[in-house]
């Protein structure tokens, strides 16, 4: 994730440094920051260095403004040109847009590169419009926070009550408009039905919720586990309650007074608006491809479109600046509570506010959060202590990691950190590391159908470090951290903090990243690592082979000399019957892999997240063969044992192979690849 560490910095640069790295991890991690991004205790303390509002006409902050920060346009403009044009080099990018706030003021909008490298069409930062992705959903917690205000919904209230669908009441506890806008309603995660390949196959907000409601895994406030299908749900409330389209609301209710004239949440583009949408595109082989127009069905999670320019007026709203007071869409007590730590799983960490991502890097407050599509990378980072933000989306897979490094470098200029602090772990904390070392799933991840098998391809691991330190690699990125307080990780050259909890017998169970609230990980059981997984898989292969091998050679070499010495019938059709479950399992996998292999050459992931791939339905089928087969194992072990076929020795080994064979069966079932799970 996504979008899971320590502070903001390091969560972003591990997520998208893991990503892309062979073929295979391309695939799974293109899938998980498209699916996945589209980026405990409850408590709202007030954030002190914010002021009440200004009078109308005052051209100043809403808070007290350091001495850091950029102070001229010009100088700023050369240092972001540098930068820029690095970035779209390295990275692989046709063109960006960038927008900064001083001030609660527009300071600073540019577009870099190209819009459409076709026609060598350049980005036009008051036109062109770019996908913001999940930065949507700060307008959609915008939109209800505006109907909180208004009376018409409450933070407190069970959704059930806005809504014409029901949510299951698996917990005692109902899921609250709270739980929606803090990512703690303890929905599992589906990507299926959010991306749609054209316009005939996209489905209505309504449908989208409707057909597609997650099961509900947590009890509600307890985990953080961001979610798609909450803020869409969210949007739908928004929906109900007022008795407009949320596409409408937006425009009337958030665009209109903010003059984002140029800003819609509408799938397709209206027609005066389609032609200035930048291209998005993927990079392969040394080339750019062209993608389509990406259609979200759950629009409130990440269908706007925008142009960096009205982005400006967004950021100046929830800045208190001198445009948001002339045309008010909250009420500065509101964006502060927006502002402020609404979810705090421990008081060591920087909580969640109303939809906003909360962390400090080089000491400032960033109140933020990322978006991704498939095509289109941005980032929104607001400092409201010192009236600051920054805007920037790109239109290519390497904006995910060039945003990162536009964050590192415009802070390191402007709001330089201060000296590292000196870390002194306890005496015993290197002989309690084995309480920390294994594997560790994200709390966001699906539960109930074959999309769970995306676990095993996100691992964070902990192992013993060197020095006696703890080696933290989340998401294919390493460090170094240290024990600096009961309960709590700290990186040796970094700010990343992490929470952990843990259990009866002095064993971490659950991880929380300080800053990157809602993402909590949990120990992974030892069953559903990928350690274990590809012993039993691969371990088992092979000795099915050797067995399969030894057994022909058995076969053809009795009936040559002796076929009186052939074991009974039965005998021999129970090894019929484990050739055969060797040979299906097989080509499930096979046809299954084949299937993921099939990749949209644009975004870069399987076709299968855009709807039914071609052959999945006789893919579906073969798991039910492999069981029924398996099942014949068991039949024929049991019988082998009574009816005294082969040997001691062979009797053992057919058995073992049984169990083998279940433990196949187990897999398919436990990450929900057989039949019905698919």
């Amino acid at each position: 994730m996504n979008r899971i560490q320590g502070d903001l910095r390091g969560r972003m640069r591990k997520v998208t440094q893991s990503c892309g790295r062979d073929r295979a991890s391309k695939l799974i991690h293109g899938a998980l920051v498209a699916l996945l991004s589209l980026g405990f205790t409850l408590a709202s303390p007030a954030l002190t260095s914010l002021a009440e509002p200004r009078p109308e006409g005052l051209h100043l902050p809403l808070c007290a403004r350091s001495s850091a920060g950029p102070g001229d346009p010009e100088e700023l403009g050369t240092f972001l040109d540098g930068v820029m044009d690095a970035h779209l080099k390295a990275h692989h990018v046709p063109g960006a847009v960038v927008t900064v706030v001083v001030d609660g003021e527009r300071f600073f909008t540019k577009g870099y590169g190209y819009a459409d490298l076709e026609e060598r069409t350049p980005v036009d930062a008051e036109r062109t419009l770019f996908r913001p992705g999940s930065i949507s959903k700060l307008f959609t917690w915008t939109a209800v926070m505006q109907l909180v205000e208004e009376g018409a919904l409450s933070l407190d209230t069970d959704v059930n009550e806005y809504l014409d669908l029901a949510i299951p009441d698996t917990f005692p506890e109902p899921v609250t408009v709270n739980h929606l806008v803090t990512h703690t309603p303890g929905f599992e995660d589906v990507g299926a039905g959010l991306f749609f390949p054209d316009e005939e196959k996209l489905i209505s907000l309504e449908d989208y919720v409707k057909g597609y409601r997650p099961a509900r895994v947590f009890p509600p406030g307890e985990v953080a586990a961001y979610s798609n299908y909450g803020t869409a749900l969210a949007g739908y409330i928004v929906q109900r309650v007022s008795g407009m389209p949320f596409e409408a609301y937006v425009e009337e209710r958030i665009f209109a007074p903010l003059g984002m004239e140029r800003s819609t949440f509408r799938q397709p583009l209206p027609a005066e608006l389609a032609e200035d949408m930048a291209r998005g595109y993927g990079f392969s082989q040394g080339g750019f491809i062209a993608g389509e127009f990406e259609l979200i069905s759950g629009s409130p999670a990440g269908a706007m479109s925008t142009p960096g320019a009205d982005m400006a007026a967004f950021m100046i709203a929830y800045l208190q600046g001198d445009a948001y007071v002339s045309q008010r869409i909250l009420e500065a007590a509101t964006v502060q509570e927006m502002h402020a730590a609404q979810y705090v799983p421990d008081p060591r960490t920087h909580g969640f506010g109303y939809g906003f991502f909360r962390n400090r890097m080089n000491e400032p407050l960033i109140v933020s959060h990322e978006g991704d599509t498939m095509l289109f990378h941005s980032g929104c980072y607001l400092l409201p202590e010192e009236g600051d933000g920054l805007f920037v989306s790109y239109n290519s897979a390497g904006g995910s990691q060039a945003r990162v490094e536009l964050l590192e470098s415009f802070l390191d200029r402007y709001y330089p950190a201060p000296p590292p602090e000196s870390i002194i772990p306890p005496a015993d904390f290197s002989s309690r590391l084995d309480a920390y070392t294994g594997q560790y799933h994200p709390a966001r991840h699906n539960f109930t159908t074959a999309e769970k098998i995306l676990l095993l391809f996100q691992p964070v691991t902990i192992s013993e470090g060197p020095e006696g330190n703890l080696t933290v690699n989340l998401f294919g990125t390493p460090d170094q951290y240290v024990e600096v307080e009961p309960r709590l990780l700290r990186e040796v050259r970094g700010e990343d903090r992490v929470v952990v909890d843990f259990d009866d017998q002095g064993r971490v169970t659950r991880a929380i990243p300080a800053s990157v609230i809602p993402y909590t990980l949990f120990r992974a059981p030892w069953y559903a690592t990928m350690t274990f997984t590809l012993v039993l898989l691969i371990g088992g292969l092979v000795l099915y082979l050797f067995t399969l091998a030894g057994w022909a050679v058995a076969f053809f070499t009795t009936r040559a000399h002796d076929r009186d010495a052939l074991p009974p019938l039965l005998a021999r059709v129970a090894r019929w019957v484990a050739a055969a479950f060797v040979l299906v399992t097989v080509v499930f996998f096979i046809s299954f892999l084949s299937i993921m292999g099939n990749v949209d050459p644009a975004c870069g992931v399987p076709d299968v997240f855009f709807g039914e791939a071609q052959g999945l339905s006789l893919v579906t089928a073969l798991t039910y063969v492999v069981a029924a087969l398996g099942a014949g194992m068991v039949g024929m072990s049991v019988l082998a044992w009574v009816q005294r076929y082969w040997g001691w020795f062979s009797r053992v080994w057919y058995t073992f192979l049984t169990l083998v064979a279940m433990g196949w069966v187990w897999l398919l079932a436990y990450w929900n690849l057989l039949g019905p799970g698919f």
